[in-house]
């Protein structure tokens, strides 16, 4: 994540050095009118009156506002849905424009007492370019509506949501809005169950078949175990257990040895040169150590299954698996205590226990299925539409 971040960290700095070394001329001369009327305003409003900044701003602010009525005029021709919300949003930018200029030549008087700026009132453009807008809007989404297509329900949500933002009351946006939200979903049905000849241990049953999908209800796609007689399935999607195993106990021995150096004494020799050497007497001792290892291994392995409704076809199949495991060491020496590791002194203070019970060893495999499986359930839900 490091090189990333570090990336557009750079990429941030480089733009700002970028925007702190261009002038407005150089952005009226590459066309960015936008960049050049900011930069241009921005030195206004510290210099009132700067008689070149205050041209550059003229020049600039005359461009982006052909440019735009050029849309315009283009937009108004159309035929799309969109284009009068696209002329509404362009008469706003170019009112939101108009008023950065006027801020900044409010104290810069004009050029020989001539107005360098046409300014204009957008307000009654702005009312009915967005009426046209609603209107239209409005009018595409109920085509969409009618159609049937659950894609095409999606985009008419996405069209009356532009219509409630802007006009909160228009006709009976929010009713369909609600509609729209109920007739876009993909609907899963979600069984839980055992395959045929695989009996699910009863006090197993209750756990395993308790799965909760609500935090993957996001978006269009809803998950549910109970199928409504007023709403229509899409998908199937199953959770098949195909099989239980609790394990069974084992336990093994084996046993290795500790060996050890220790003085028993010391032993005196004669040098040469007539000195005595006293040199310690060493003697290995062991201990055998023998290990008893308990061990117990459950596992639950099954499948999650999607598939249209209709029948035409599996969509995916993911294997799931679900393990637990169960381990405990003991020990006893035999031999010499005092050539014993510190481990095996360790290992020689333990007991056995007792084992654990089948449906413990199930419950845990049950927790690590279940999180596999709604990972699995996760994979699927990007192929779902």
């Amino acid at each position: 994540m490091k090189q990333p971040v570090s990336i557009f960290v750079f990429f941030l700095f480089f733009l700002m050095l970028f925007q702190g070394c261009i002038t407005a001329e150089k952005a009226f001369n590459h066309g960015n009118y936008e960049l050049s009327i900011d930069l241009a305003a921005k030195k206004l409003m510290n210099r009132p009156g700067y008689g070149k900044h205050l041209q550059i701003l003229s020049n600039a602010f005359r461009l982006a506002n052909e440019r735009d009525m050029g849309y315009i005029r283009q937009w108004e021709l159309s035929t799309e849905p969109t284009a009068w919300e696209n002329i509404h949003r362009t008469y706003q930018s170019m009112s939101r424009r108009q008023d950065l200029v006027k801020r900044a030549t409010a104290s810069s008087a004009a050029l020989s007492g001539v107005s360098l700026f046409d300014f204009k009132d957008y307000s009654v453009l702005i009312a009915e370019s967005k009426d046209r807008a609603v209107v239209d809007l409005y009018a595409a989404a109920e085509v969409l509506l009618n159609s049937g297509d659950r894609m095409n329900v999606r985009l008419a949500y996405e069209k009356l949501t532009r219509v409630k933002s802007l006009h909160s009351q228009y006709k009976e946006t929010d009713r369909l809005l609600n509609l729209a939200s109920e007739a876009g979903k993909t609907r899963v049905l979600v069984q839980v169950r055992a395959a045929d000849g695989i009996g699910m241990p009863v006090d197993l049953e209750e756990e395993l078949t308790r799965i909760s999908l609500a935090e993957m209800n996001q978006g269009w796609i809803e998950f549910s175990q109970v199928q409504s007689m007023n709403q229509p399935v899409h998908y199937y999607l199953e959770v098949v257990y195909t099989q239980f195993n609790p394990g069974n106990n084992n336990t093994t021995k084996s046993n290795y040895t500790d060996k050890s150096q220790i003085q028993t004494g010391t032993k005196k020799t004669k040098l040469s040169d007539g000195s005595i050497a006293i040199t310690p007497v060493m003697q290995e001792i062991k201990a055998t150590v023998n290990v008893w290892k308990q061990q117990k291994n459950a596992g639950i392995q099954g499948k999650v299954v999607l598939s249209q409704a209709d029948g035409a076809a599996e969509v995916g199949s993911r294997t799931v698996f679900g393990q637990s495991a169960f381990e405990h060491t003991y020990g006893k020496a035999n031999g010499d205590a005092r050539a014993l590791s510190y481990a095996s002194q360790m290992l020689i203070k333990r007991k056995p226990v007792a084992f654990p019970s089948d449906l413990s060893m199930l419950n845990q495999a049950a927790a690590v299925f279940k999180q596999r499986m709604y990972e699995q359930i996760r994979n699927l839900r990007g192929q779902m539409r």
